[in-house]
């Protein structure tokens, strides 16, 4: 038996994701379950035959009975105790930390833009100042939020932008999440910043980097994307996320420096299904900015299916439907294409990039 898991507070956001799992499935002439972790805890015996489970987001919830664990992963592993789990819990919880994502990353020689992981507030103000502009990251989140573009003043003081506000920021010595008050947004430990990397179109203008995204499945990359803005008005558009009205296109080709840096991430943190963020500008990068899996906390972003370009090359649900429905005794499916069938499948039509914008 192979279960998609959820829960039904999320179902109207991953119930499409979920249709689209079993669709691709059925047309295998294959099953795949749909299951809420309410209902699996109503029925504990019944899960012994589950031999594959894909997690999409859940709440773990408040009572349990005793002789369940209250942590996600090990909950799984009592309830599912024969399943091999396709997005395992590990790899999704590192992502989910991005503290924990930065530092793997960084202990293994893994390239991401100048970061700086500190509790001393004094120390993250001078990694500003020395870089004029930087990100402050929550340290747990996805899409882009709770992402804070710094700007440094010329007396030392911080301004703050995120879409649609502007604050002056204070990063304090400690206290439990940030709290905006007379229009200063105060900041507590720990602070994660990243430089802001920025391309310099004319007249020393910065514009963005660009931003990309390697779907991989098993090990390989099997697409990518990219994700654009059409206008610069402010700081807080450098923020290039789909949640704040980034666009996604597809992108045909990609260096060797990033497809080998993004395969080496998904090894590094172990990824068997998920999304890596590159950034590149001019001749800086690629770096690394992320990864994200499907699991209990997120999921991956699906909103390039919009695109008119999407076709079924591009389909990351039937990709997850052929892993799970791979023979234990053969090679998983891998979801990628040669050279041979990307110039076959790719739509006949000329390539638009603007001018002056770097090749990945």
């Amino acid at each position: 038996m192979i279960v998609v898991l959820s829960g039904k507070s999320a179902a109207p956001w991953v119930g499409p994701i979920v249709a689209d799992i079993q669709h691709a499935a059925a047309a295998r002439g294959a099953e795949i379950a749909a299951l809420h972790i309410e209902t699996a805890l109503r029925a504990l015996r019944e899960w012994q035959s589950v031999t594959r489970l894909y997690v999409l987001p859940f709440d773990v919830p408040t009572t349990l009975p005793d002789e369940l664990p209250p942590d996600a992963p090990r909950l799984l592993a009592k309830l599912f105790p024969r399943a091999e789990i396709v997005n395992a819990p590990g790899p999704h919880e590192v992502g989910w930390d991005k503290l924990a994502t930065a530092r793997r990353l960084l202990d293994r020689g893994v390239p991401m833009p100048e970061t700086l992981i500190t509790d001393d507030p004094s120390e993250a103000l001078d990694f500003v100042r020395h870089h004029e502009q930087a990100i402050l990251k929550a340290p747990r989140s996805c899409g882009g939020q709770g992402h804070i573009v710094l700007l440094a003043g010329e007396h030392g003081e911080l301004a703050g932008e995120v879409p649609g506000r502007r604050y002056a920021v204070e990063l304090e010595l400690a206290g439990v999440g940030r709290r905006l008050q007379h229009g200063v947004l105060s900041c507590p430990p720990p602070f994660y910043l990243q430089r802001l990397v920025t391309d310099v179109g004319r007249g020393g203008a910065l514009r963005p980097a660009q931003i990309l995204r390697a779907y991989v499945v098993d090990g390989q990359v099997a697409f990518w994307t990219e994700r654009v803005r059409g206008k610069i008005r402010r700081p807080a558009d450098f923020i290039i996320s789909a949640t704040f009205g980034a666009q996604y296109r597809f992108v045909r080709a990609v260096s060797d420096a990033a497809a080998t840096l993004a395969r080496r991430a998904a090894e590094v943190l172990g990824v068997r299904v998920g999304a890596i963020d590159l950034i590149r500008a001019g001749d800086q990068g690629p770096f690394v900015l992320e990864a994200d899996t499907d699991g209990q906390h997120s999921y991956i972003d699906r909103g390039f299916k919009a695109v008119p370009d999407y076709r079924d090359i591009f389909d990351l649900d039937r990709m997850i439907a052929d892993v799970l429905l791979a023979p234990v005794d053969e090679p998983r499916a891998r979801g990628t294409m040669t050279r041979e069938e990307r110039e076959r499948d790719w739509p006949q039509r000329p390539r638009l990039r603007p001018r002056g914008r770097p090749r990945a």
